[in-house]
């Protein structure tokens, strides 16, 4: 036990988490097994749903009617965030009941693969709803050592563009294997 401390000493490994980053810890954990339990289609179709929900929400030219009309909040930018996940599981129930269910399935894929999907849509959900949260309010809730990793320009950019290869190989892993 005293090499496995020293060794971690070595490291320096801090295991002192403010609550911030535990909290963080435990959120990821939450969408990992989320995406896990949903299944290999509907994660899919929960990616996909996610993209879709973006396009719609980055379009949408009536947000001050929005906000004025629901009265869901005083803060614009959680009417923002409520009408993306609206759309977002609309578009996601709307798929999943669809013919498309059919033709997108991944039911082969690997746990490997299903992990790896899981964790660039939690990924993808977080930098779209950061990024239309007030730097503030993120200060409160996201570490700075995390925010790094979910809010600059190189950061965004990744994980719009990094599950898409992703998606690919899924598939043609699939059409490996066959």
């Amino acid at each position: 036990m005293e090499k496995i401390l020293s060794f971690l000493n070595f490291l320096k490994v801090d295991f002192n988490f403010s609550p911030g980053v535990l909290l963080a810890g435990l959120f990821f954990v939450f969408i990992l097994l989320y995406g896990l339990s949903l299944g290999r289609t509907r994660a899919v179709f929960s990616f996909l749903g996610i993209y879709i929900a973006y396009a719609v929400q980055s379009v949408f030219p009536y947000w001050d009617w929005l906000h004025e009309t629901v009265k869901f909040s005083p803060q614009p930018y959680f009417t923002k965030v409520s009408f993306f996940l609206a759309v977002y599981f609309a578009v996601f129930l709307i798929l999943n009941k669809s013919l498309a269910k059919n033709r997108l399935t991944i039911a082969e894929a690997s746990f490997f693969a299903v992990t790896v999907i899981s964790l660039l849509q939690l990924g993808l959900l977080l930098i779209i709803v950061l990024g239309m949260l007030p730097l503030d309010i993120i200060a409160r809730f996201v570490p700075a050592a995390l925010a790094v990793y979910f809010i600059t320009p190189p950061a965004v950019f990744f994980w719009f563009t990094v599950p898409i290869p992703a998606l690919l190989l899924v598939k043609r892993g699939k059409e490996i294997a066959r």
